[in-house]
């Protein structure tokens, strides 16, 4: 097979489980064009040649590839300021499916958005060992047999299996994965924008449960809250806060992140806007992420 061919055909999935696995968009990118590089340099997709199964084969390098990158940058993550969110998934509210107008001329534009992992989904899935975030991924999002994805983490197909069964159960008591669905997440949503613009702070309480957390991603290169906001009364006097250093200036545009509805704040007085995303349950705001980490939104165009 012709090497643009095997880009062009497998790229996408590539970048789809390096996105999941890694959850940065820009080492997603970097590290399945240097897989590419290999395949290019080894004559690897030639026909005839000792792979049989080049998307295997291809899927095999990239989880391993991964691995050795999330163990490499373990202790990065034990010194990073504040909390960690991975890198978002932005597209412009209201266009269709496959348009080349998405936000930012992301580089993962190729993937079917509507299909991706939710954002919140994302941030747990963070939480896991690299082991059990590739077995996770690969079973759940791209639904590889237990022999694949053994033999891509060389681990026993029934080790997978039970990984897999563990996280499952694991996974149905985490409050911020159960999905609301689409057309009333996205209600929820705009009546959170209202409430907040027009300081119906009384409003906007309502909407919060009262286990609410609120992350803030700013790497030690902005101003952002170095640990988690917790309760409904702190997270309403933190947005309070944000709301009442904010101008008139300002402006709010709505954005799919993930696949879901949210915002990108923007102020002339700063060179940096917030993405910010919500995780419903029960009707009620389970989660708050704003990301202000300019490094996480080098990949999108945002001005």
């Amino acid at each position: 097979m012709e090497l643009d061919l095997v880009y062009r055909t497998y790229r996408p999935l590539l970048l789809s489980i390096a996105y999941r696995m890694l959850g940065s968009v820009t080492h997603a990118e970097d590290l399945v064009q240097d897989a590419f590089v290999t395949v290019q340099q080894q004559d690897i997709h030639m026909e005839g040649g000792p792979v049989r199964n080049l998307k295997a084969y291809l899927c095999k390098m990239v989880t391993n590839r991964c691995l050795d990158y999330l163990k490499s940058t373990r202790k990065k993550r034990e010194v990073y300021i504040g909390p960690w969110l991975p890198e978002p998934l932005v597209q412009d509210y209201m266009v269709a499916p496959g348009s080349a107008s998405a936000a930012g001329q992301d580089p993962l534009q190729t993937i079917e958005l509507e299909d991706t992992i939710s954002y919140a989904f994302l941030v747990m899935l963070d939480r896991l060992t690299p082991i059990e975030r590739a077995v996770f991924v690969l079973r759940e999002a791209f639904e590889f047999d237990y022999c694949d994805i053994a033999n891509f983490v060389n681990k026993t197909e029934l080790g997978c299996r039970k990984i897999y069964s563990r996280l499952k159960r694991k996974i149905q008591d985490e409050p911020e994965v159960e999905l609301t669905p689409s057309a009333q997440s996205e209600q929820l949503a705009l009546r959170f924008l209202q409430a907040t613009s027009t300081g119906d702070m009384e409003g906007l309480f309502r909407m919060l449960s009262d286990d609410i957390v609120l992350y803030s991603d700013g790497g030690g290169k902005v101003m952002a809250a170095i640990k988690p906001v917790t309760s409904s009364q702190r997270v309403l006097a933190f947005i309070q806060g944000l709301v009442s250093k904010s101008d008139s200036t300002g402006a709010v545009r709505l954005v799919k992140i993930n696949g879901q509805l949210g915002f990108v704040l923007s102020s002339p007085s700063e060179a940096i806007p917030t993405v910010v995303s919500l995780a419903f349950r029960n009707d009620r705001v389970q989660r708050i992420y704003l990301m202000r980490n300019p490094d996480k939104l080098r990949h999108l165009n945002l001005g």
